[in-house]
């Protein structure tokens, strides 16, 4: 047994981890870009009023949600090319470069005046986010649904979730240093030009990562057998409503939306703060990142070993929600920019236990549906945790509206009152630090997939061979 596990974990090659887990980094690079700057262009550079664009968001939210599990459920299925090229890596190809194309479709809005004609922006945002949204939906439920079947070796997943966690800080880095390169507050160009240097980049780590997400013959043939022998056709609705009833799936789905919704708020409200509290240049972003980036990368290999040592993946994940939440509520008090590379630098040594784990803990959680339904539905599970968390995005964006109406926040005007410039800590830091204390408090007290459960459930997969 010993052997055998051995054997897996050696399996996969450090070039072959890497290339897999720069796709992570691809997901930030785009959540950070999206996140930090198209919600603030929309409201204060085209000046669409906040009520439409928060809309238009939310629609596009609801398509996001629907189309996870639904194209999950359908790349679920085998086709002609999956026996030569594989379940999973025809999509990515399918789906990562129309994605990072369409990226620069959205700074290119049409030329008219917002307070008369706003709803033409309307529904040309509709229609670009959409499509958007569509390609990237079916390249990255399939990157991720790739993760449990490949690598099954949990010595190796928590290397992985390790790996993942270092090219993520590193995407996510480099969508909130690049931008400011290229943007000036005021210039509309020059949000086309951020978003066309965004694509090159994403179409270059598009390519480094396809090699680790190909899957060997063994693999194929693997899925083709488990598929042949369970020839059944389950409905789309049964497996929606038979994985919301697993207790533990939810819980893990629940915390990465708590944790979405601090993540989002932050990288959203990071532009408001510079520009309208702190009255700093778009490139103040750079410090800020800088301390994060430094802090996290550092301590990350630390996070690993730790992980290792106390080898309980619930308690890790619990320590690493709670004290990025706890770190998150000093930014209410934010009067400098110093003061805010300082707290940079906390999110990111708090952040990056989260980030080393959240991998590690849905694959427990996956491994333990396939132990339930006696089939791997990877890509269905993943869609459906993209479905719920994508309503963290709704959450993010009526959260600023309705701070921004309530305060007064006026967009026409660079100095706001101080009502308006509250609202801008509240959605900062108040909102997002909360929430995802709340989340890691019911995480702690109701999910219970212990090491002794985890080791129980890999015995049963042994058995059940798939």
């Amino acid at each position: 047994m010993n052997e055998q596990k051995k054997e897996s974990y050696e399996k996969h090659g450090n070039l072959e981890i890497h290339s897999y887990s720069l796709s992570q980094g691809l997901i930030n690079f785009h959540v950070g870009a999206f996140g930090a700057y198209v919600f603030f262009f929309y409201e204060t550079e085209i000046l669409l009023n906040v009520i439409l664009l928060a809309l238009a968001m939310t629609i596009y939210i609801i398509w996001d949600a629907i189309n996870d599990p639904l194209l999950g459920n359908i790349t679920d299925r085998t086709y002609n090319f999956t026996k030569k090229w594989g379940r999973r890596f025809p999509w990515v190809c399918i789906g990562v470069f129309p994605w990072a194309v369409l990226y620069i479709f959205i700074f290119t809005t049409p030329n008219v005046e917002p307070a008369t004609e706003g709803w033409v922006i309307f529904v040309y945002l509709i229609i670009i986010l959409v499509a958007h949204d569509t390609f990237y939906t079916i390249w990255n439920v399939n990157s991720e649904a790739l993760f449990p079947f490949k690598f099954p070796n949990l010595k190796e997943r928590r290397k992985i979730s390790g790996t993942k966690a270092f090219w993520g800080i590193i995407g996510l880095v480099l969508s909130i240093v690049v931008p400011p390169l290229f943007i000036e507050y005021g210039n509309i160009q020059s949000y086309i030009n951020q978003a066309i240097a965004l694509t090159i980049i994403a179409v270059i780590i598009g390519i480094l990562m396809l090699p680790g997400h190909r899957e060997d013959k063994s693999l194929i043939e693997q899925y083709l057998k488990t598929r042949e022998e369970n020839q059944k056709s389950i409905p789309f609705i049964k497996v929606f409503t038979d994985a919301i009833k697993k207790k533990n799936f939810m819980l893990v789905v629940g915390l990465h939306f708590a944790y979405s919704i601090l993540t989002g708020l932050l990288i959203g409200s990071m532009n408001y703060l510079l520009k309208y509290n702190l009255r700093e240049d778009p490139s103040a972003f750079i410090l800020v990142m800088g301390a994060y980036l430094v802090v996290s990368l550092l301590t990350i290999p630390i996070w690993i070993k730790v992980a290792h040592r106390i080898n309980d993946n619930k308690k890790m994940i619990v320590i690493g929600g709670l004290s990025m939440g706890l770190a998150t509520l000093p930014l209410l008090l934010v009067n400098s920019l110093l003061f805010l590379i300082i707290m940079g630098a906390l999110i990111g040594l708090t952040g990056g236990i989260y980030f080393v784990m959240q991998d590690a803990i849905f694959a427990d959680a996956l491994d333990e549906t396939v132990v339930l339904d006696e089939e791997r539905r990877e890509g269905t599970y993943f869609g459906i945790k993209f479905f719920i968390g994508r309503f963290s995005g709704v959450f993010v964006f009526v959260s600023i509206a309705l701070v921004h109406i309530l305060t007064g926040f006026n967009p026409s005007i660079s100095s706001q009152t101080p009502l308006a410039l509250f609202g801008i800590r509240v959605h900062l830091a108040l909102i997002p630090g909360i929430a995802l204390i709340i989340g890691s408090l019911l995480f702690w007290k109701f999910y219970d997939i212990t090491p002794k459960k985890s080791e129980e459930i890999q015995n049963r997969l042994n058995i059940l061979k798939v």
